[in-house]
């Protein structure tokens, strides 16, 4: 059994190009199956005859941890989806012939829903006195997060030649290794110029990253956040801040804005329009708490 596990793991791994965070947790629940189906002695199981029955055992193993704790259903349908793209891949491999997953019924989720910035949060963030070349260096990396709605890891990696003022545009590269490009505001395009020009050397960068750590050397993502969130609080900003709810809150500012759901899915890198849709619902509830407060009757008691 492990042997068809390993080859999945690397088709994820090379051929897909997942990131290692995404393969680890596959492995995790690849073995958790595995464990499941070989713990019991009397009964043997392999991959060619993996029938409802054994789906059934690994679906009831997935609602609890290893000291029998119930797991949220986030976790079991991460977990059903996890084993259902292997079973999908024991198909195309010819391995299985049929979907005994398909006769599972996944947990119902709650989505909840991203935390955002408000817009004086972020005219306050953005707008804020910078002292050192750090707190250029940070205020930058908020201008350009919120500008262009890039994930943390892609900015850490990005090179000076992914840079285009030309064009005002930056190539990011995202999950999958998948390459893009996105636009840059024009105050991110300003303040981009002004660090490269006069603050990054000050950290005498050892490589090609556009965002260097005092020692030179490219700055971690967790670097990054770690710095956001003290600059916020330089600043009295008083929130937590960490880079995703930059990107949150472009994606919300730029619905609200009337972009098309598409243009947006494509900036941010969504393979799927699901995860930009979200997106949408955040800011239906956003309308709804402006009508509750503005409309007269909105409150008025039915009876």
């Amino acid at each position: 059994m492990d042997l068809y596990v390993t080859k999945f793991i690397d088709y994820l791994r090379y051929e897909k190009r997942y990131s290692s965070h995404t393969v680890e947790s596959y492995i995790r629940v690849l073995l958790k199956a595995v464990s499941t189906l070989t713990g019991d002695p009397n009964q043997s199981y392999d991959w060619q005859n993996l029938d409802f029955a054994a789906v059934r055992k690994i679906h009831k193993a997935f609602n609890f941890d290893a000291n029998q704790n119930k797991l949220n259903n986030n976790t079991v349908a991460h977990d059903l989806y996890a084993l259902s793209s292997f079973v999908k891949f024991l198909i195309k491999e010819q391995i299985l012939k049929d979907n005994p997953i398909k006769q599972v019924q996944a947990p119902k989720v709650k989505r909840h829903l991203p935390n955002i910035l408000s817009l004086s949060e972020i005219e306050f963030l953005l707008d804020a006195k910078c002292e050192t070349p750090q707190d250029y260096r940070d205020n930058t990396i908020a201008e350009l997060l919120f500008s262009s709605g890039l994930r943390v890891s892609e900015l850490v990696n990005l090179q000076l030649g992914d840079l285009n003022f030309e064009l005002k545009e930056v190539r990011v590269l995202g999950k999958g290794n998948k390459q893009r490009v996105v636009p840059v505001g024009t105050i991110a395009l300003e303040k981009l110029d002004y660090y490269l020009k006069q603050v990054r050397d000050t950290f005498n960068p050892k490589d090609e990253a556009v965002f260097v750590s005092k020692f030179g050397r490219k700055m971690t993502t967790r670097a990054v956040e770690q710095n956001l969130q003290k600059l916020c609080n330089k600043i009295d900003l008083g929130i937590h801040l960490n880079p995703h709810k930059l990107r949150h809150s472009f994606a919300t500012e730029m619905l609200q804005g009337g972009a098309d759901i598409r243009a947006v899915q494509e900036m941010l890198g969504h393979s799927s329009l699901a995860a930009t849709q979200v997106y949408t619902h955040l800011n239906y509830e956003h309308l709804k708490k402006v009508y509750d407060k503005a409309h007269p009757l909105s409150k008025k008691d039915p009876n």
